[in-house]
Formats: C-alpha cells, sequence, structure tokens
C-alpha cells in the first residue's frame, strides 16, 4: 500500500508542479499542445467607447495563420487560427470590426461544408465571444443546409476563446 501511495505522489506531484501560478500564462496559452491565443498581459484595457482606439488585422508574419488585436501599434492579442492541414478545407474568409467590437470568418469542411462568424463585442474594456452564425450545407444535396445563430452564455472572455473549441457542430463549451 505504502510503494502505490509512493508511485502516485511521484505520477501526480509533477503535474502539481506544472500547474503552479508561475505557469499559468502558459497554460492560458496552450490549448491541445498548440498556442492558440496569446495576450499581453502589460497592455491596458481596450476603451469600447472609442471605435477608433483598436483596430483587428491579419497578421502578416510569413507561415502563420493568426488575427490580431492592436492598440497604438501594439498588439493587445493574437488569435491563431487553423490551416487546412490542421481542419480539412479550413479558409481565413476574414476579420472586421462592427459597432461592438469585430468578428473573423471562417470556413471548413469537405462534404459538409460550414462557414461560421465569430461576433466578439467589446463591454467593460474587454471583448467577449456572444454569439456565432454558421451556416451548412451538404455539397452532394445542396438542398440539405442549415443557417442558425448560436448565442454564446455565458459570453467567452477573449482569452478564453479557442477557435478549434467551437469546430464541432453541436458543440460550444
Amino acid at each position: 500500500m505504502k510503494r502505490r501511495r509512493a508511485c502516485i505522489t511521484v505520477l501526480v506531484l509533477p503535474l502539481i508542479a506544472g500547474f503552479s501560478s508561475a505557469n499559468s500564462q502558459q497554460i492560458g496559452a496552450v490549448h491541445n499542445g498548440k498556442p492558440n491565443a496569446v495576450t499581453d498581459k502589460a497592455s491596458n484595457p481596450v476603451d469600447c467607447a472609442n471605435p477608433n482606439g483598436y483596430s483587428v488585422e491579419e497578421a502578416t508574419e510569413p507561415g502563420t495563420h493568426s488575427v490580431n488585436i492592436v492598440r497604438d501599434g501594439r498588439v493587445l492579442h493574437t488569435i491563431k487560427l487553423l490551416t487546412d492541414v490542421e481542419r480539412n478545407g479550413f479558409a481565413f474568409d476574414g476579420v472586421k470590426k462592427t459597432s461592438q467590437g469585430f468578428e473573423i470568418s471562417i470556413e471548413y469542411g469537405s462534404v459538409i461544408y460550414y462557414h461560421k462568424a465569430f461576433v466578439f463585442i467589446c463591454r467593460q474594456h474587454k471583448f467577449y465571444l456572444s454569439k456565432i452564425k454558421v451556416d451548412s450545407f451538404n455539397k452532394h444535396n445542396s438542398e440539405k443546409w442549415s443557417k442558425r445563430v448560436i448565442r454564446v452564455r455565458p459570453n467567452v472572455p477573449l482569452e478564453k476563446f479557442f477557435i478549434t473549441d467551437y469546430m464541432r457542430e453541436g458543440v460550444v463549451k
């Protein structure tokens, strides 16, 4: 019994040490073994009342697929997007500012095709995922299509948004 307890302690201790507060930023920035989002914690909050106080841009670094939220030339947050290799038929359709925040549009699929628009709103100096617009259809039978809007309740803070969490149909984390 003591030997089993010692083995369990040896196995569990590195897990506990790995989740210490010193590593919390890294844990928040990695999901399923891949970096998905990076937030500059030293940055100031976004001024929601000033529509010119921030911009949303596709990253221009070669080999990366991501969206940056930028203020005064400084990247406040980066959302990593997928590639066609990571998700069959994945394509980034663009990002645009809206009157309340911004919207990221993607599409993916082979036989069943999906177009999704992730709508983020600015509230209390932060961005939150508030809804997802979903269009889908079967490429073999184009009469089988659907269009719906999924309201995300509670709203998901941008820092906790990982696009991979919203790629399976019927699942909204």
